[in-house]
This record gives structure tokens, sequence and C-alpha cells, in this order.
């Protein structure tokens, strides 16, 4: 795409939609003193071994656009419910300081009734590498996933990979501890970051497997925006002599229950609401867009079952 179409494209289409990151090294504040009774998280997996997930969820969002050129708007609302089983080959682990490399693949089988009315395609495969400090280290496959599968996709690598993120040196029951990470997704916003409080509410019966016991964590997160209002503009949209404006904020409360027997997590849950509301203007002010957008979306997955 030459500068000047992906000028119009950056000027003209919606701004992609702020979710939280998939995962990152976090910087963890533990608020409680440490003791000799913490428990480390991580799960025991093996290369050869096969897991399976349903992920279910509904995502909803309204956009209202004003433009000076008519041409220049659209308006996708979206309102989608997705039912998919995913499908964890786990391909390779190995020690790094005490703590698992995992190389695998996912499938992500979605329901027919769900895929937006279209017709059934092949099953969409994600590999990837999830290196010992809970850090992504390649992706590959994204692109044949439509915006809201990644969404899905997301959802589940961030909470597969909950253990890696927990703080280094064990968790123990009501400890509260904060993060923070900076905000990945491409948006006309620049300098996103989300805060988080996540609490390790107690040890209990699993949801899924009731003959084994589960640590519950609860997280709240907030996006805060840390570049003003008046020009919040990013490096791409500044190469592409465009400036933009405007406001984006949002929370989300996050409850997964991790297994104390396997360290793998058994069910999640993601409950979301977001808003944006954005000016994107031309450097020179003869031409631009406005929009203004409010998501919802709640998100669930579920253990079901694995095989050697």
């Amino acid at each position: 795409m030459n500068r000047a179409a992906r000028c119009r494209s950056l000027l003209s289409s919606p701004p992609v939609w702020v979710v939280p990151g998939c995962v990152a090294l976090l910087l963890f504040v533990p608020t409680r003193v440490q003791s000799d009774d913490r428990i480390a998280l991580l799960p025991k997996l093996r290369a050869g071994q096969t897991l399976r997930y349903d992920i279910r969820a509904r995502i909803h969002r309204r956009v209202e656009t004003e433009s000076r050129v008519s041409t220049m708007v659209q308006t996708p609302d979206l309102n989608r419910a997705l039912s998919i089983r995913l499908l964890l080959s786990v391909k390779d682990v190995r020690d790094e300081n005490g703590r698992p490399v995992v190389v695998a693949r996912v499938d992500l089988q979605e329901e027919q009734e769900t895929a937006n009315g279209n017709a059934p395609r092949a099953t969409p495969k994600v590999e990837f590498k999830l290196l010992g400090d809970g850090q992504l280290a390649t992706v590959d496959g994204l692109d044949d996933l439509d915006p809201e599968q990644r969404l899905a996709w997301q959802f589940w690598i961030a909470r597969f990979a909950c253990g890696w993120t927990l703080p280094p040196n064990g968790v123990k029951p009501e400890e509260k501890w904060k993060s923070e990470e900076v905000e990945k997704t491409p948006s006309p916003i620049a300098v996103l970051v989300w805060e988080r409080e996540t609490t390790y509410v107690e040890n209990n019966r699993c949801p899924v497997v009731p003959e084994e016991s589960c640590a519950s964590f609860l997280t709240h997160a907030t996006l805060k925006q840390k570049s003003s209002p008046k020009d919040t503009t990013p490096e791409e949209y500044r190469l592409h002599e465009l400036k933009t404006s405007g406001t984006a904020q949002g929370t989300n409360e996050i409850i997964t229950y991790i297994s104390l027997k396997t360290g793998q997590v058994l069910r999640a849950t993601e409950s979301a609401k977001q808003s944006m509301d954005v000016t994107i203007l031309k450097a020179d002010g003869t031409n631009g867009v406005h929009y203004s957008i409010e998501a919802t979306s709640q998100f669930e997955t579920v253990f079901v079952s694995a095989k050697p």
C-alpha cells in the first residue's frame, strides 16, 4: 500500500478497537509480607499432550461517525456471539531457569451458526512460543483469524499463561499485587496503559473438576491514557501527516481458577467495558473524521479434557 492510500486508510477507517494485550512481562508490586507458605502455579505440561477448551463470548460495539466527506464514513457496529472449541497441541516443553518454555499450536473450531453467517472455512491454526518470563516470542497464524476470533485468542492465551505472570517468588491466599502493561494494540490514541490489581482470593473446589482444589484470583484492570487529549497522535499517524486528539478509557474484571494439582487454568471469565472518543485530522486540518465508540464484551474459557 502506497503512502497516499495508507493515509486515506488511517483517516477514513474506524480505529481498531482497544483490547487488553495478550501476554506481557509485568512489573509486580506485592502488598503483603513474604512467607514460606507461598506456592508456584506454573502448568505441568509435556510434549505430545492435547488439551481442549471451550470459549464463549459476546461482543457488542457501537460506532457513531461524523465527517465532512460522506464517502469517508464507515460505521461497523457489531453484535456477535462466539462459541469456539480450542484444541491445544503441545509440541515441546523445556526448562529455562526453573520455568517452562512451551512451543504449541491451537486449532480454533468455531460453531457454524456463530461464524457471522459465512460459509464454513478451514479451521484456523495459531502456533506460538511462550517463554519462561511470560513473553510470547513468536505467534504465527493470527492473520487467518477474523477480528472477533482474534479477541477470543487474546483472551484465551492471556488466561492460559496466567501462571507465568504471577509473582515469581510464589503466591498465597489473600495476597494482592499490582501490575502495569502498555497497550500494544494499534490505536489512534497514543500511550495507553493497563493498571491491574490482582487478589489471590482463596482455595476451593475447582468449578469443572470438583475432585481437585483450585486457587481463585480476581483481577480489576483500568485503562489509563498517558497522552494529552489535545494531541494523542501515534508515530504511525504522524508519519502520514495526520493528527489525532481525544480520549480512551476502559475497565475489566477477570476471575481465574487454577488447579493446585496441575497448575492449569480450568475456568476463567472476563467482563469488559471500553470507550473511545477520537478525531483524526489531516495535519493541515482540511479533512477529518470523528469517531465515538462504545464496546462491551464477556468472555469465558472452560477446560474440557486432556489426553496423552
